[in-house]
């Protein structure tokens, strides 16, 4: 098999996990969707789940010190790529959000919601603390130039980078994409538009976390609508993708895709198939969060 290990090094984290992780934090907003309906019948192993994790410290994890907001910004010490302006418009919230939890009392409510459709296979994968911090922080940091390790709210896809090559002539190996594949076929198998009417039910807890994390004059929303117009604008590289490893991790060899945040470069190492599969998906998903905004200040609201 074309297959060769990135290094010696068993302590480097390689690049690929970022690629799991990128789909499991847009699987977070909408894979817990069709685990709304059902979440009573998880509860208990659920609580007993977060109860057993709780003690097992993992590397995803933000640093343990109180129940608050995790040690790490959302903002990366680095500017952020451009992005297009986004038209702000406040989003449709029904009364059901006033029976949100308190942010820092959340996780066990978006655990229930996604253990109802993941199962507990599904529920190991993420890291149980701060899971609404940890994916606004993130989401943030996707036109980064690093998406911070410790604010991921997930743990790292398991396995490395499959390679092919030497020299010159390194490159992501074509059979890489199908580590990522059934990932992306359990996100795309999730409806868009019950993904987005989740979202708007958990937004509150979003914004909070938002200001939390030092944005009080900005909506997270928008900043999310920003954050994905930038990753549909994700290169699509054609033929086989060159790599460098000047020191111990990979980098791309054309300068220019190496240059993209770090949202785009996840998306580049899941392969041309998975990342336009992903691109239609948020695509649907930015059309349907759209129809849950209020129209625009200027515009009168139709009479009910």
């Amino acid at each position: 098999m074309p297959q060769s290990a990135p290094s010696n090094d068993p302590l480097r984290p390689p690049p690929p996990r970022r690629v799991g992780w990128l789909v499991a934090v847009l699987l977070i907003v909408a894979l817990a969707v069709l685990g709304y309906a059902n979440r009573g019948r998880l509860q208990q192993w659920t609580q007993a789940w977060m109860g057993h994790t709780a003690a097992v410290p993992t590397a995803a994890s933000a640093p343990a010190k109180t129940s608050s907001a995790p040690a790490a910004p959302s903002s990366a010490p680095q500017p952020a790529a451009s992005v297009a302006p986004v038209a702000s418009a406040p989003l449709q919230l029904s009364a059901s959000t006033a029976s949100l939890p308190a942010l820092h009392h959340s996780d066990a409510t978006v655990l229930q919601e996604l253990g109802a459709l993941l199962g507990k296979p599904g529920l190991a994968w993420l890291v149980p603390r701060h899971l609404i911090l940890h994916f606004v922080a993130t989401v943030d940091n996707l036109t980064r130039q690093t998406a911070p390790l410790q604010v991921w709210p997930v743990h790292p896809v398991p396995g490395a980078l499959r390679t092919t090559g030497q020299g010159a002539d390194l490159a992501i190996a074509p059979d890489n994409a199908r580590r990522y594949a059934p990932y992306v076929q359990m996100l795309t198998a999730i409806s868009p538009q019950r993904a987005a009417q989740l979202y708007v039910q958990l937004y509150p807890l979003c914004e909070q976390a938002w200001r939390e994390l030092g944005h009080p004059k900005s909506a997270f929303n928008d900043r999310l609508l920003a954050v994905i117009a930038n990753l549909l604008q994700a290169p699509e590289p054609q033929g086989a993708v060159l790599l460098r490893q000047p020191k111990v991790l990979y980098t791309y060899a054309d300068p220019a895709l190496e240059a993209a945040p770090a949202g785009q470069k996840i998306l580049m190492r899941m392969g041309l198939e998975n990342e336009r599969a992903v691109k239609d998906w948020l695509r649907q998903f930015r059309q349907d969060l759209q129809a849950q905004m209020q129209p625009a200040a200027t515009a009168p609201s139709p009479a009910q």
